[in-house]
């Protein structure tokens, strides 16, 4: 008889930004197996792939319509300035990167987390990704000798 305790294996929880080949973007976790990467996990020979929406339920996505996955808990990028953390080039413009900027907090600003009525654990980690992005924008404003606006 097959003994299915056996054949679980511990996974780690990520909170991803997934966003779907329809458009819709999305916060959910997804579970992948200690010691291997994101990327490994979404090019192992499985179809489909669980995550856990917000409301704690688990939901199997077909990996052909994922688009885009964003971990937001572990930053991915080599360097951790400013300009690394809004995603721009140092020779960016100052109109880039105030839309990089804008770009960014839209999508993590936590009342708008908040207004979805997901878990804390959403919140608070919008609000910490918030901040960032805000303490990157203010410093490359400081750089380039920019007063606030």
């Amino acid at each position: 008889m097959f003994d299915s305790s056996q054949s679980k294996k511990t996974r780690i929880k990520i909170m991803m930004r997934v966003e779907l080949d329809d458009g819709s973007e999305r916060l959910m976790f997804m579970f992948v197996a200690p010691n291997t990467r994101v990327s490994d996990t979404i090019n192992d020979t499985r179809e489909f792939l669980p995550f856990e929406n917000a409301d704690g339920e688990t939901e199997i996505v077909n990996k052909h319509h994922i688009r885009r996955l964003v971990p937001l808990e572990n930053q991915a990028k080599l360097g951790h300035g400013p300009y690394d953390l809004l995603g721009v080039a140092e020779t960016a413009s100052d109109e880039e990167v105030k839309a990089a900027y804008r770009k960014a907090i839209a999508a993590i600003h936590p009342d708008n987390i908040q207004s979805l009525n997901l878990p804390p654990d959403f919140v608070e980690l919008a609000t910490r990704k918030a901040a960032q992005a805000n303490e990157a924008y203010a410093k490359i404003k400081k750089l380039r000798g920019k007063a606030d606006d």
